[in-house]
């Protein structure tokens, strides 16, 4: 009997002893919470919202064109019997570039110019007649039309003849498609080759009505497309600036734009025609603008925000209005008063509230690719 007591006794003391050590771990895994939630705090890079005076810098999309750019067509039927160019060679304005069998109109020339001279004698002759009153004024003037018959007879061979050698009406480059020798041709129809002139080159582009009054409007009523730079596929920056010479005369009614004509110098010929280009328009200066990151910005059911850092160490998503692009920053309209400090690596891992443990960083940094991994610990 008292075995059996001393063994339910022991029992007891077992399961209380148990029971203090499950709220011994309780209390112990409490106290360390705290220290568990500070080594959750997420690295990042922040920097400082920069605040400025910037020009406002526009940006459009638009094609090289040629200055100039013809079809050169044969104006006369005949044979090719001669082509003096390369396709992609730069000739000058009046070289030759083909000839065409010229014997036909040659005969033509000799005969027109026969005509016109017999003409010319008779209506010299008849004048002389009339003048003496032995002939009829309707005699004279039958001779006067035949003379001038004969004359434009005599031009029009003249003209073909010239035509039988076809010639580079400006300085331009040659297309590398051409029709070669031997090939018949069609007056009016055949195609022989394309020149292009790419000294200077030209480029269209669309503006929006709202962003051409906002440029006109910063250089005292004339458009400020006098300024402009060319960025390339490459991303280079052309080194030659660009001018506007034509403005469309009317806002297209669908797209609600304006189109304009901007031309470049291409003493080089590095641009050409066909090229994809972005061109960057100066529209005036905005005072005091706030500026931040591309990077920084975290788009969101179509709106934007950024992770501004507290005192604390803890962030808040902040909606911000983002207007135009100057270089790798947006400018700021409105959510962001300038002197906020806002995450600009580690965004993907933030939450609203969250504390991060900075990195600190300045515009000149913006250029490294360096991405943040992992928490600190």
């Amino acid at each position: 009997m008292m075995s059996f007591i001393h063994s339910r006794r022991a029992k007891a003391v077992l399961a209380a002893s148990a029971v203090v050590a499950m709220l011994f771990a309780v209390s112990g895994c409490g106290q360390k919470k705290p220290a568990q939630q500070g080594a959750q705090a997420t690295l990042v890079k922040s920097m400082k919202v920069i605040k400025r005076d910037t020009p406002l810098v526009y940006e459009y999309t638009g094609f090289i064109e040629a200055n100039r750019e013809m079809e050169l067509r044969a104006q006369v039927t005949g044979q090719i019997t001669g082509k003096f160019f390369k396709g992609g060679d730069r000739v000058s304005a009046g070289q030759v570039l083909y000839t065409i069998d010229s014997r036909t109109y040659e005969a033509n020339l000799i005969n027109a110019k026969a005509t016109y001279e017999m003409a010319a004698a008779d209506a010299e002759r008849y004048t002389t007649l009339y003048n003496q009153n032995a002939i009829s004024k309707q005699a004279l003037d039958k001779a006067v039309t035949a003379r001038e018959q004969a004359r434009a007879a005599l031009i029009n061979a003249q003209t073909n003849m010239s035509e039988t050698s076809v010639r580079a009406p400006f300085d331009g480059r040659i297309d590398t498609a051409s029709v070669e020798v031997g090939n018949y041709v069609t007056q009016g129809q055949t195609v022989l080759t394309k020149i292009s002139d790419t000294s200077p080159v030209n480029t269209k582009f669309s503006v929006s009505e709202p962003e051409y009054l906002a440029i006109t409007a910063a250089n005292d009523g004339k458009a400020a497309l006098d300024d402009l730079h060319l960025v390339l596929s490459d991303g280079s920056t052309y080194e030659g600036t660009g001018r506007v010479v034509e403005v469309n005369r009317g806002i297209t009614n669908n797209t609600g734009t304006i189109t304009v004509k901007a031309q470049f110098d291409n003493p080089n010929r590095r641009l050409l025609p066909g090229m994809f280009t972005h061109i960057k328009a100066v529209g005036g200066i905005k005072k005091d603008a706030i500026l931040i990151p591309q990077r920084s910005v975290v788009e969101m059911l179509y709106k934007k925000f950024v992770f501004v850092v507290g005192p604390d160490k803890k962030v808040k998503m902040t909606e911000v209005t983002t207007g135009n692009i100057v270089d790798r920053l947006f400018i700021v309209e409105s959510g962001l008063k300038g002197d906020e400090t806002i995450v600009v690596e580690g965004t993907a891992k933030l939450r609203n509230d969250a504390t991060v443990k900075e990195q600190v960083i300045t515009e000149k940094d913006l250029d490294t690719t360096d991405k943040i991994e992992g928490k600190a610990k």
